[in-house]
């Protein structure tokens, strides 16, 4: 009898205001301060503004308000993500999204994972999860940004 490997998945669990945000570990190029924000410069709806990175001006999005309506905009964190693009086709490389404290990181398999039912018809939402006593949005980072290149100015 053959015995199944369990394939186990390594990720970053980033807490935010009200819940939590489960990527791919890959998805994180860094985690920084948030300072330095560039919030004069026009930015679409859901943006906080613009922060610079690498000699790079990235947009920081404010994911949480967009997976989930009504969170505050001013107290969405106190670091920022910064998150490589997966979607090659467009022409992010990176964008910003804040966070409220360290991501830690974990590995699950798919015995670890529950889905929430939890009403949500965000867009950007693939799924909600279930891990321990924790909600974890996936977001749907092909739509996330195909919509942050639609709007970049």
């Amino acid at each position: 009898m053959a015995s199944k490997q369990a394939q186990f998945i390594h990720c970053m669990l980033i807490p935010l205001q009200e819940h939590y945000l489960l990527l791919p570990n890959s998805t994180i190029a860094e985690v920084i301060p948030r300072t330095g924000i560039d919030l004069n410069t026009p930015s679409p709806e859901n943006w906080l503004g613009y922060v610079i990175w690498r000699e790079q001006s990235l947009p920081i999005i404010h994911l949480e308000d967009i997976l989930q309506a009504g969170t505050d905009a001013a107290a969405s964190g106190n670091k920022l993500c910064i998150i490589n693009s997966i979607n090659t086709a467009t022409e992010i490389e990176f964008y910003a999204i804040p966070c409220t404290g360290s991501p830690q990181l974990i590995t699950l398999n798919q015995a670890a994972l529950q889905l929430s039912h939890d009403a949500n018809k965000s867009a950007y939402l693939h799924c909600q999860i279930r891990i321990g006593n924790k909600i974890a949005f996936i977001p749907d980072l092909d739509q996330l940004e195909m919509a942050i290149e639609s709007q970049k100015q």
